[in-house]
């Protein structure tokens, strides 16, 4: 049988691997531009951006233990192409490098600061914390949920307590058309429904790993641990539009990234920007340390290569490519 502690591990794990800085981006522009039609809007995305990832995962956990085994249901030779495509996608070539980059453009570029000492002392630090908690694969769960993830949480509710309960702001009553649809699609624009493929194989290793369960009891883990990651990844959003819609009283922005700086600036003052760098930094570290980890299980099940030697090679390549730049990652993705 399996302890109530271990499901929250888990769920909370999951739930930061899911919760990148996009995430954080997304919500509150939501809120400020929807009004008081946040409601629908943010349930929308949440069917999207939360219980989609979900049903992958899950759809994962029926037909076997990881992404190639959920493609292997077409074609052995479609299994492992789609695999491995997949897998560079949101590892090495693009997300992992974008999570370093976007954690050290909110914390330094959009406070002046563009020394390139910052960005390579800044992302040295980065990423040699993803390798310390990725080295490890069956201690990446334990990790993540155990310590990275409390500290998220605690810095994210902080800011939303302050914008609903302590802040003097009010939602200004404009209806916005056709708000469902507007979240429905900002909700799969998370990307978080391919990334819980991938990430379903760590997910399933972990609780499996030291227990003697029973098919019926790993499914049973596994719904609890996703309620946990569902109900934290909801109230994170809804916390989070709901502010911004409060915001539209007193910001007038039509960049995500500025109005997030702007809102932590305005409702925690001085200390605003400390607090948005932490949270960014651990929404892209968490989502960092379980991608490597995907990387790393899914290659070192495929060649002869030992998981750590791949972590270490996959974060080599990921902090060369996070040193370009945001949009220079995508450009440069877009080259192949």
């Amino acid at each position: 049988m399996y302890k109530t502690k271990d499901v929250l591990l888990t769920g909370f794990a999951l739930f930061a691997m899911l919760f990148g800085a996009g995430n954080l981006i997304f919500p509150p522009m939501l809120g400020y531009e929807t009004n008081s039609s946040w409601v629908p809007t943010m349930l929308a995305f949440t069917i999207t951006g939360v219980g989609f990832p979900f049903l992958g995962i899950l759809s994962v956990s029926i037909v076997g233990n990881g992404i190639k085994d959920f493609a292997n249901r077409v074609s052995p030779t479609f299994s492992k192409i789609f695999a491995i495509i997949s897998i560079l996608a949101i590892g090495p070539m693009l997300a992992i490098p974008r999570t370093g980059a976007t954690a050290y453009e909110i914390t330094f570029l959009y406070n002046g600061m563009e020394s390139s000492i910052y960005k390579y002392i800044y992302l040295i630090c980065y990423f040699g914390i993803v390798i310390l908690f990725s080295l490890r694969a069956n201690k990446v769960i334990e990790r993540v949920g155990k310590i990275l993830t409390p500290i998220l949480l605690l810095l994210l509710f902080l800011i939303i307590i302050k914008g609903i309960f302590f802040a003097n702001l009010s939602v200004k009553p404009d209806i916005y058309p056709h708000a469902f649809k507007r979240g429905f699609l900002e909700g799969y624009q998370t990307m978080d429904t391919i990334a819980s493929i991938a990430y379903a194989g760590i997910i399933l290793k972990a609780i499996k790993s030291g227990r003697n369960l029973t098919q019926k009891q790993e499914f049973s883990f596994l719904i609890k641990s996703g309620l946990v990651a569902i109900l934290s990844l909801a109230l994170i959003y809804g916390g989070f539009a709901l502010v911004g819609a409060k915001m539209h009283s007193v910001l007038v922005t039509k960049d995500k990234i500025e109005l997030l700086v702007k809102t932590t600036s305005y409702l925690l003052g001085g200390y605003g920007n400390l607090i948005l760098a932490i949270c960014v930094a651990g929404a892209c570290l968490t989502t960092a340390i379980g991608l490597v980890a995907t990387v790393g299980e899914f290659f070192s099940s495929i060649t002869s290569f030992k998981y750590e030697n791949i972590v270490i090679f996959t974060v080599i390549i990921s902090f060369l490519l996070s040193i370009l730049g945001v949009e220079s990652i995508i450009r440069f993705l877009f080259l192949f």
